[in-house]
């Protein structure tokens, strides 16, 4: 009777938008290939000292795929998740309005969530390991976390990639990765996060290294 009842609501709804619920789709905000990306920086900062850090998780999609990766790879290591889980922070929306000549519009996404849900997400997924922090990155003490071996940075606008990066940079072990997502100076929306990499690259005396728009920044063992 069960089967019955799904293949009817599939041939009922398949030409709908709640075909979602009975097809498979790639839900990701991030391509396969990132998706990839992400993992291989991850194991190789397997034996790094210190945590694991997820700055702009959102719904927790990312952090469930990275953290099975985790399980199925056996590294062993705190992960910590930051973000506000209320969407983007008037001033980081101002500034990309009046500073930058985006369209506010474009940044009324990720309101739809909150700290209680994202938990409650890593718990049905029987996630243990993660620590979720509900903070501003502009204003959080990443410091305060101690010695980082892994960082993805995905907070996609311009100010809280600009003040996150130094500071993540001092926390990161020699042999560490941070990975800054949205390095697309061809994105009208994201591109925010492109140019704060790129001017810490130029401060730092980095070269850039954009892989599939994936910004890296690995500190020599």
């Amino acid at each position: 009777m069960r089967t019955l009842l799904v293949n009817l609501a599939k041939g009922l709804l398949g030409a709908t938008p709640l075909r979602r619920f009975f097809f498979p789709y790639f839900a990701y905000n991030m391509t396969a290939a990132q998706l990839v990306l992400l993992c291989r920086h991850l194991s190789l900062a397997r034996a790094v000292p210190g945590l694991v850090l997820e700055v702009g998780c959102s719904t927790g999609m990312t952090t469930v795929f990275l953290n099975k990766f985790m399980d199925a790879e056996g590294i062993e290591k705190d992960y910590v998740a930051v973000d506000t889980f209320a969407g983007f922070v008037a001033e980081d929306v101002r500034h990309e309005v009046e500073q930058r000549g985006k369209q506010a519009a474009f940044f009324d996404g990720f309101r739809t969530n909150s700290k209680r849900w994202f938990d409650r997400t890593m718990q049905m997924n029987g996630i243990t390991r993660v620590r979720s922090i509900e903070a501003d990155a502009n204003r959080f003490d990443f410091a305060a976390l101690g010695t980082l071996a892994y960082c993805l940075l995905d907070v996609d606008l311009y100010r809280p990639t600009q003040r996150a990066l130094p500071e993540l940079y001092r926390a990161l072990s020699p042999g560490g990765f941070i990975l800054v997502d949205d390095c697309d100076s061809s994105s009208e929306r994201w591109d925010g996060a492109d140019q704060a990499y790129k001017e810490f690259c130029r401060a730092q005396g980095f070269a850039e290294n954009i892989v599939g728009g994936i910004g890296i920044v690995g500190k020599p063992a």
